[in-house]
């Protein structure tokens, strides 16, 4: 369905660039209200599900400045999520020998199995929603997706 049917506007878009930009903030507001419903099946965040899945394929100890770096997220994003992920027992900060400024974070037990039993659910709604791009559209997708993310990032605002 087209983004104007979607959104019941009467007129078309006049700049396909714009149109652009509002599918993918709209694809991502719709994956994020999914991934929502998914993960609450298993009393997780989004943020949780991500640092569990995170330290599932670390292959090496991870601080939490560092997993929070490898998420995107603020120190006291990372730190409220370490903090609920911790009261449900499914992760633990290991004090670093030598430096107590700093903490690793593993899973535990609990939290590898949670996981485990999570993430099959998640692949099959990935691979689900993205049935209809073959191996070259999903690589072209993340091409484009990622220039655009550099150019973002790089763009300073105008002052038009």
């Amino acid at each position: 369905m087209s983004l104007q049917t979607e959104l019941g506007l009467q007129a078309p878009f006049k700049d396909i660039r714009h149109e652009a930009v509002l599918n993918i903030v709209r694809t991502a507001n719709q994956f994020a209200s999914k991934a929502a419903q998914l993960f609450r099946q298993f009393d997780l965040t989004e943020a949780q599900f991500n640092v569990l899945f995170a330290l599932k394929f670390a292959t090496e100890n991870i601080t939490q400045a560092e997993l929070g770096k490898r998420l995107v997220v603020t120190r006291a994003s990372i730190t409220s999520v370490l903090d609920k992920l911790e009261s449900k027992n499914l992760v633990k900060r290991v004090d670093v020998p030598n430096n107590r400024r700093i903490h690793h974070v593993v899973l535990t037990d609990e939290g590898h199995a949670l996981i485990v039993k999570a993430e099959p659910v998640y692949r099959e709604e990935i691979y689900h929603v993205l049935t209809d791009l073959n191996m070259d559209d999903c690589q072209q997708l993340i091409t484009h997706l990622e220039q655009i993310r550099s150019r973002v990032e790089t763009q300073a605002p105008s002052t038009k």
